[in-house]
């Protein structure tokens, strides 16, 4: 039997949805971790009418117990971690934004421990979480080995926090545990040191910055699956949410051609409705690059999803393509 609803364990969840998942039309389960409570009141009342999401007024970290939170002046940079100020961004008008105006006492848990608790198989991490998030890693021991097939954490490549594991530390975990670095979002524009600086050009110091991780591909086929299907979709989603798109593709024909599994038996779902929208948006988006032929990606379309592509007016007429 195929899970086909995605669960999303977010830690450090101020403000809500993260953007790449924010989008997604598939059917899911996010469990959202904030531990100012203030900021959770919030959030329960923010998505009051969303039953798929889940708010929960606790840290995660590598065991249970009873942590400090610092609340700074900016408070998307509250931590359990005291912060190091040799982030140039902050500085001149912007110094203020470190300086830390309160705290609060609150409780911790971890991702195994909750997921135990509430018979949950997450497929995804996504951890912001100022410092801690190695700390949470190492409480996610159990879903990481059995059952999670990505995951986004913010990395910090120098010391911006006490006692905080630096990204190589984090990186040699997940090698460790099966997954392999997939993208950073580090573009070349870093941490400034002057003002003189070309914002058309690399610039800067890589202080932190976000990196993705992906289940190995041969762990993602394991025969033994019950719900191959639907994993393999949830891949791929995540693929295309992250920015490697031809990393999606290459999984999906690889499901469909080396491992003969069909995706129409999940046709219907909105798991596989929100995969097909991606798919289409991306050809069309390469229809208009210079070397791409259109025959090729009606045959990889055709390929994965057993139909044919929407094309010219077609898609352009789709309500489904085209809602607004």
């Amino acid at each position: 039997m195929n899970n086909i609803h995605t669960t999303v364990i977010d830690a450090g969840g101020r403000f809500g949805l993260h953007p790449s998942w924010s989008k997604f039309k598939g059917e899911l389960n996010y469990h959202l971790f904030e531990p100012d409570k203030i900021e959770a009141d919030r959030l329960i009342e923010k998505y009051t009418n969303r039953s798929d999401v889940t708010i929960s007024n606790l840290a995660l970290l590598d065991k249970k117990k009873e942590i400090r939170l610092y609340h700074f002046n900016n408070l998307a940079m509250s931590s359990c971690n005291k912060r190091n100020r040799i982030v140039s961004w902050y500085k001149g008008e912007r110094k203020h934004e470190e300086d830390v105006i309160g705290h609060s006492d609150v409780e911790s848990t971890t991702i195994d421990d909750y997921c135990r608790e509430n018979n949950i198989n997450a497929d995804f991490l996504k951890l912001d979480t100022e410092g801690s998030e190695y700390s949470i890693l190492k409480g996610s021991e159990l879903q990481l080995s059995d059952n999670i097939l990505g995951v986004r954490s913010e990395v910090s490549f120098d010391y911006i926090f006490d006692d905080s594991a630096l990204f190589s530390t984090i990186h040699d975990y997940m090698l460790d545990h099966g997954y392999y670095l997939l993208n950073i979002d580090y573009d070349g524009r870093g941490d400034f040191k002057n003002q003189a600086v070309n914002c058309n050009n690399k610039y800067g110091v890589l202080m932190t910055t976000d990196a993705v991780w992906l289940r190995r591909v041969d762990w993602l086929f394991d025969c033994s699956r019950t719900d191959l299907t639907s994993k393999v979709l949830k891949y791929a989603v995540f693929c295309m949410h992250n920015n490697a798109e031809d990393v999606a593709i290459n999984v999906l024909l690889s499901a469909r051609n080396d491992h003969n599994i069909e995706f129409n038996l999940l046709e219907g779902t909105g798991l596989y409705i929100h995969l097909d929208y991606l798919m289409h948006r991306h050809f069309y988006s390469l229809k208009w690059q210079p070397a791409q032929l259109i025959s090729n990606h009606q045959k990889v379309y055709s390929d994965i999803f057993s139909k044919k592509m929407l094309e010219s007016h077609e898609y352009n007429q789709s309500i489904a393509m085209n809602p607004n």
